[in-house]
């Protein structure tokens, strides 16, 4: 349905342009397609509205009238009830742009109010940057349904056909690598007589009379050049579509178990476990280099067994540590890159050192597979480097090798609280040998002597032979933080050399600490299981924080208040209420939206907490080191004008420098040219050190393993967390060259943790200006009153 008005009629008028004729010939039509509806439920209709509130920036009665009919329309069961959408067509201009985000705004961001971009103007370099800056932000407060390309704005070829110019395919790429995977496309607009495709056929009956189909095949083409199919039709981009835009309530990880279907999606992160591996080989090459581990003693072995080792290595590390029931050591062939030499039967020896890791919140076991195979990485690759104790002719007149090797015991322990993911656990380890040292799993065999150590050296705790490079995992369902539950953690507390060398753990959430891992890992040191000079993977995580502007995001918030407090009541719950749902944290992947400045850092969690103070006995003690811990945190930010740039992005994704630098390009820095911004909340997210090593073991080297979901900072590829959106109840305006304020805590009490919110607008004070305030925000979840996360 397209509704549109002559503009020359309705310009800076003062009368009333709609009479109630030319009402009617807006509604009717509407009413009649709500009635039909649409011919698939998963879409909607549109009508296209065209009109003077697009084009003019004046508070004259007819932008107002005008914004009174589409108030009336979205608001009326014709779009409340049904799927019909109003889109308006506005012209990619700067004026044009802004004018419909007055329109917006009048119209109360209604979510029934779309816009389609309508391509119609030559684009020359110059204005370039003004646009990319302009529609960077427009795609998330401007709720963008379609673009139509005029006729007008392609080239001719050569040979005669539509193409255009570079300018324009940059607008095609930014638009599609933003919204490419809604936005829909249109071709509009007369033909020029002089082409070739007027003297050919139209395609087919697919192009129909008008031989547009040559345009849309090349906007195709465009489609379907790099890297727009890496972005869009990519297995993560699959994965993250019924995610887009979807607000979730964060979890609440020591209250609910998690079920099966998400620890089934964030186990397919090609990225994340990958880091973690990496993390816990560098923490073990790092403590056997400063002589951190336990030695257990030598123990003898041959070249086909080492060859055998290091085959399993390299298998676990391709299958994510899990080599397979009924594997064993024998049952796997030659490889090219055996790392011994000589006589199969060689006999060598090998010093076993020994590590404990920790394995806090396990999960169905990805951390404890990505231990297993870390360990016998490390332990391959320090077989490589045999060190000569005697000489041939000693070792023949004493019996001895004369070549000696080192590799890791590990012995990993393996906490859960959940108890469905406790025996997916149990199933590794009844299954898969490299759970049980490289054996079969014995359940008759005694677990009293795990940790003695008088234990033989040559031997685990089931009385088997250690195979150097693998480990034996025990499986403890409990709450990590109360340790003194189980029997095995209990020794462990009270003999202080069976403590862990190394906790892993990954209980980030989008904002970092917001799924309470600084509790969690803070419980675990203080129950008096780690070491002093124990090392937690991560090390460090940093909460993040931007303004973004998201019609989309703030218009799904609203639409919570409806929805009931607990789910699991069905209609008996109470629904949530607008004040409960403009102050709730959720996790979103982030798509129609608009990140506005580059993210600055809250606050910095580090684990564990070291301490120089001693115990009676003379040592420095890491459970009090632990203690009395304050983890609530506070954080004012401000994000001026100079923190705007186009290449965040949507606020989800790796930072596009190639959109940042064209936004900037030509020396643009002023904002003079730039439109105001709609801010309706602020973006979470984080950046996580899993583990560094220290400086004297660099060398020089980058020896570290980082995650983030922080744009400037984005691990690609990782999709196991979204940004965390903190709504704002009313929308703030940013009038170019001001500057955000954000106001952030994180508080907590004896049984809950929360945060609190708040922003404002204020002038930049540049040029010795007195700042003025333009608008505030008022305080959201005071108190905890809306949300909360249980302890």
């Amino acid at each position: 349905i397209n509704g549109s008005r002559n503009e020359e009629t309705m310009a800076d008028s003062d009368e009333d342009i709609f009479d109630d004729s030319e009402r009617n010939s807006f509604s009717s039509p509407l009413a009649t397609q709500s009635h039909i509806g649409p011919s698939d439920e998963n879409n909607r209709s549109a009508a296209l509205f065209q009109g003077h509130s697009t084009t003019s920036l004046g508070n004259n009665f007819s932008a107002k009238e005008y914004t009174r009919l589409l108030s009336a329309l979205s608001t009326s069961a014709i779009c409340t009830s049904s799927h019909v959408q109003l889109w308006v067509r506005v012209p990619l201009t700067l004026q044009h742009l802004q004018a419909y985000q007055l329109l917006l705004s009048r119209c109360d961001h209604s979510s029934h109010i779309g816009c389609m971009l309508y391509v119609c103007n030559s684009l020359d370099a110059a204005s370039l940057p003004a646009i990319v800056r302009a529609l960077h932000n427009f795609l998330g407060g401007g709720n963008v349904k379609a673009v139509s390309w005029d006729t007008s704005v392609f080239l001719i070829n050569k040979k005669g056909y539509p193409t255009l110019s570079k300018s324009h395919q940059f607008v095609f790429q930014l638009l599609f690598g933003r919204l490419g995977r809604t936005l829909r496309v249109l071709v509009e607009g007369n033909m020029d007589q002089n082409t070739a495709i007027n003297g050919g056929d139209a395609g087919g009956s697919s192009g129909g009379n008008t031989k547009r189909l040559y345009y849309l095949q090349y906007l195709r083409h465009l489609r379907s050049r790099t890297p727009l199919p890496s972005i869009l039709d990519s297995e993560e981009a699959t994965i993250e579509t019924p995610y887009l835009d979807h607000l979730q309530s964060p979890l609440q990880p020591l209250g609910d178990h998690l079920e099966y279907q998400t620890y089934e999606t964030f186990e397919k992160d090609p990225v994340k476990y990958l880091r973690y591996g990496e993390a816990v080989a560098l923490a073990l090459e790092d403590a056997i280099a400063e002589d951190r581990l336990r030695y257990l003693g030598s123990t003898t072995t041959t070249v086909e067994q080492l060859n055998t080792m290091n085959r399993l290595a390299k298998l676990a590390a391709e299958s994510g540590g899990y080599v397979g029931e009924g594997a064993g050591l024998l049952n796997v062939g030659e490889d090219e890159n055996d790392i011994t030499v000589g006589n199969d039967e060689e006999i060598v020896e090998v010093d076993i050192h020994e590590v404990t890791i920790m394995v806090v919140g396990a999960g169905r076991g990805p951390l404890v597979r990505e231990a297993i195979a870390a360990v016998s990485r490390v332990s391959a690759s320090w077989m490589k480097d045999y060190r000569y104790d005697l000489s041939p002719e000693e070792a023949l007149k004493e019996n001895r090798p004369s070549k000696r090797r080192k590799a890791i015991y590990a012995k990993v322990i393996a906490i859960e609280k959940n108890p469905s993911a406790v025996l997916y656990l149990k199933s590794f380890k009844a299954g898969d040998p490299s759970w049980n040292g490289g054996h079969e799993y014995n359940p008759s065999s005694a677990r009293d002597n795990f940790f003695d150590p008088n234990a033989d050296a040559n031997e685990d705790a089931e009385g088997q032979i250690i195979i150097p490079g693998t480990s034996n995992v025990i499986i403890i369902g409990c709450d990590m933080r109360e340790a003194t539950s189980h029997p095995l953690l209990k020794y462990m507390i009270q003999n202080p050399g069976s403590r862990a060398e190394m906790v892993v753990s990954e209980l980030l959430g989008s904002f970092g600490d917001n799924e309470l891992s600084p509790e969690c890992l803070d419980g675990v040191q203080q129950c008096g299981v780690l070491k002093e000079n124990c090392v937690s993977i991560p090390q460090s995580y940093t909460s993040f924080i931007a303004p973004v502007s998201s019609a989309r995001l703030h218009s799904e918030a609203k639409n919570q208040a409806s929805l009931p407090i607990n789910s699991n009541e069905g209609p008996a719950s109470p629904s949530s209420g607008m004040q409960r749902a403009m102050e709730t944290p959720y996790v979103v992947r982030t798509h129609a939206a608009s990140q506005t400045h580059l993210e600055k850092g809250c606050w910095t969690f580090s684990h564990p907490h070291h301490s120089d103070v001693s115990n009676e006995s003379g040592e420095c003690s890491s459970a009090e080191a632990a203690r009395d811990i304050n983890n609530d945190r506070c954080a004012h930010l401000s994000f001026t004008d100079r923190d705007r740039n186009a290449g965040v992005g949507c606020g989800y994704g790796a930072f596009d420098t190639g959109v940042a630098s064209m936004s900037t390009a030509l020396g643009v820095t002023t904002s003079s040219k730039d439109t105001p911004i709609t801010i309706h909340g602020f973006l979470g997210s984080f950046h996580s050190v899993l583990y560094e090593s220290p400086p004297k073991l660099k060398k020089g080297k980058d020896r570290s393993s980082v995650i983030s979901i922080a744009p400037s900072t984005f691990s690609v590829g990782m999709f196991s967390w979204f940004p965390l959106y903190f709504p704002l109840k009313s929308p703030l305006l940013v009038p170019p060259g001001a500057t955000v304020n954000c106001s952030i805590w994180r508080r907590s009490d004896d049984g809950r943790v929360w945060y609190e919110w708040c922003a404002e607008v204020e002038s930049s004070g540049d040029y010795g200006e007195e700042r003025t305030l333009w608008s505030v925000s008022s305080m959201h979840n005071p108190g905890g009153r809306s949300y909360h996360v249980r302890l």
